[in-house]
């Protein structure tokens, strides 16, 4: 089967977990003997990435909406499936399937509806879920979502339910297990990203968080990431910056709730984290954890379900055992059999 990707970056560059998740699944394709090819933006002189075949266009990845129509139609026209990834991609590889008559599914890494507003401001916001409506809600034979929030999301914004799947990521989890078991503390754990810039703050839900710590004076809040805005906290909030993959785990396994405030995730993976480590769960996002599921930007929710753990630790430890059976069922196997799957679904009913 020839498969072409088209990805508004690609790995060696990296703009979220949603590359690393394009070049796993591609690069599983390529050992399965399939044709893949990755249409994205960069340095053109970079044509092969971990073994599979990139096209890159020189130019910024938010002009692709507009610059890359001509090149997907080049290198779509023998592949017998487009996969495109919401974003800056999607609408032009949207056009090019149409025209030339070929399946095309749309892989929602992102999807945030009316938080557009909250990320953004009002004005620019608005024009932001205007578009995100806009291209999302176009004709594509399949959608993948990871976690059941975004679906939710993609429903409310007009994507037809018939033509979604939910297909989560998985995990290792051998590097998440620590030789000794340690004692959990009265703890919560945030985990963000390595750019931790103002809209990212926002996405997270950050200032929900920060007020639920300002409610709970006496329980200490961890927070992981690199914050590239300078935020107010009361003392009970660390920020410590990046750390180390050993450090990280060590954080998990010692945490006595994992809190998740964003206000939405295309999956959150610190979240399948947490769970693999049993952690017990405070979150905004549903990817089929057990814990305390809280509506989004409302401090005195995350509070309350935090203060719960804190004060019943017995029933903290016994749904973080939940988790991490729950963590279990999320394999690289099953994530690229499902794929798979849906290829040679789409495949059979070529949209000529």
């Amino acid at each position: 089967m020839k498969i072409l990707f088209t990805h508004e970056v690609f790995p060696p560059d990296v703009a979220g977990g949603g590359e690393k998740l394009v070049l796993k699944l591609a690069q599983h394709l390529v050992k399965q003997g399939h044709s893949v090819k990755v249409v994205t933006s960069g340095d053109p002189k970079i044509k092969n990435y971990g073994k599979v075949e990139t096209v890159r266009i020189p130019a910024n990845r938010y002009l692709m909406n507009i610059l890359a129509l001509p090149t997907i139609l080049e290198h779509a026209w023998d592949a017998d499936i487009i996969q495109t990834s919401s974003g800056n991609m999607c609408f032009p590889s949207y056009i090019a399937a149409k025209l030339l008559g070929k399946p095309i599914c749309c892989w929602v890494h992102h999807i945030f509806g009316k938080y557009w507003r909250d990320i953004r401001g009002l004005v620019v916001g608005r024009l932001f879920e205007i578009a995100e409506r806009f291209f999302l809600t176009r004709n594509f034979d399949s959608y993948v979502f990871q976690n059941k929030s975004s679906k939710q999301i993609g429903i409310e914004i007009g994507v037809p339910p018939e033509k979604m799947v939910i297909i989560p990521p998985g995990i290792g989890r051998k590097k998440f297990t620590l030789r000794r078991k340690v004692k959990r503390g009265k703890n919560v754990l945030f985990i963000g990203n390595f750019s931790m810039d103002k809209p990212t703050i926002k996405t997270k839900g950050v200032k929900y968080l920060i007020e639920a710590a300002e409610m709970l004076p006496d329980v200490k809040f961890v927070l992981v990431g690199k914050f590239k805005e300078k935020i107010r906290h009361p003392e009970n909030v660390l920020l410590t910056g990046v750390v180390s993959a050993k450090k990280l785990v060590r954080l998990y396994n010692t945490a006595g709730v994992f809190a998740c405030s964003s206000l939405n995730e295309g999956f959150s993976l610190a979240l399948l984290e947490a769970m693999t480590t049993g952690c017990a769960i405070v979150s905004t996002i549903n990817i089929g954890q057990v814990g305390k599921n809280v509506r989004p930007k409302s401090s005195k929710d995350l509070a309350d379900a935090i203060q719960y753990y804190i004060k019943n630790p017995t029933k903290a430890e016994s749904e973080g055992n939940k988790n991490k059976k729950l963590a279990r069922k999320h394999t690289w196997d099953k994530f690229y059999s499902r794929f798979e799957k849906l290829y040679k679904n789409l495949n059979k009913y070529p949209n000529k």
